[in-house]
């Protein structure tokens, strides 16, 4: 029981609740009980849904995974990828139906972004950024679908947009810390003679005299720094515009601080525990950023 809840990855699920959450209680003032109904019936759809892809995320990275997380429920052996692909289906078919209850933009964005899941994890995980900027949306909509159960979705777009570029940064960074395990999938697919395309594989990999190399590894902490500074720079917009609060003022600017280190340490790193490092420095951030918005919107 504990492999499918670990496979679920339930923090993750749980930020993507508390993003729907905070969508939904910028647009909430004036409305009556339905509407913490419609909001927790979102919040319920997106947490089974982000499950869901985090499944299908976890039955495709086998390789990969039995150097990266070798205690994952799938390489450790304590689940099957049989089972695992079972438990994502029907967590998707949950998701979607829960959405299906609350309005049709609700239920549309609940299958596009599970449509988006699935193509990420079969499709482009191996295309550079542009799988990134697929996860970095998803992270992002959770405060558009949050909205959109109280059918308005104009003030979420902005926190949509901070959050995208946040984590844009963030799953950069991840995948420079995954890159020793990434590059032996990648030769485990070419030796079990994986048909796929040369021109997606070879966006990230190269084969040199010295091995399996990694592709403008130099270009990505650009791209992950730059992302995460133009993040600071708009994130004052929300109160400037109106969206949020003074309050929000004040706890963004922990959250600034924190990602400013995460860009010095991006230019830095070198190694994989640097790197992680990184990754938890963007997620730390991240989390604080959540508390700014929820704090915004209260105030």
């Amino acid at each position: 029981m504990f492999g499918y809840l670990q496979l679920l990855r339930p923090m993750n699920c749980l930020m993507t609740s508390v993003a729907v959450f905070i969508g939904g209680l910028l647009v909430m003032e004036g409305m009556g009980p339905e509407a913490l109904t419609a909001v927790g019936l979102a919040m319920a759809a997106a947490f089974l849904v982000t499950g869901a892809g985090n499944a299908i995320n976890d039955w495709t990275d086998l390789e990969s995974d039995k150097v990266n997380r070798p205690s994952r429920p799938i390489p450790s052996g304590r689940m099957s990828r049989r089972a695992a692909l079972i438990y994502a289906i029907i967590l998707f078919a949950l998701g979607t139906t829960i959405a299906g209850f609350i309005n049709w933009p609700a239920y549309i964005i609940a299958v596009f972004n599970s449509f988006v899941l699935i193509i990420y994890s079969t499709h482009l995980q191996d295309r550079v950024l542009v799988g990134n900027a697929a996860v970095s949306y998803l992270v992002g909509s959770g405060f558009l679908f949050g909205g959109a159960a109280l059918n308005n979705m104009a003030l979420p777009v902005m926190l949509m947009f901070l959050a995208g570029l946040a984590n844009m940064s963030r799953e950069i960074v991840k995948d420079l810390e995954d890159i020793e395990g990434d590059k032996a999938g990648f030769m485990k697919k070419l030796t079990n003679g994986v048909r796929r395309k040369v021109g997606t594989i070879s966006q990230r990999f190269g084969i040199s005299k010295g091995g399996v190399q990694l592709r403008h590894g130099s270009n990505l902490r650009v791209m992950a720094a730059l992302s995460l500074a133009l993040a600071i720079a708009i994130s004052p917009l929300p109160f400037l515009t109106g969206i949020l609060g003074f309050s929000y003022l004040l706890f963004l600017a922990p959250t600034d601080l924190v990602f400013l280190a995460a860009i010095y340490g991006t230019a830095k790193a070198r190694r994989k525990s640097g790197y992680g490092k990184v990754s938890r420095l963007i997620k730390i951030g991240m989390l604080l950023g959540l508390v700014a918005f929820i704090m915004g919107a209260l105030a």
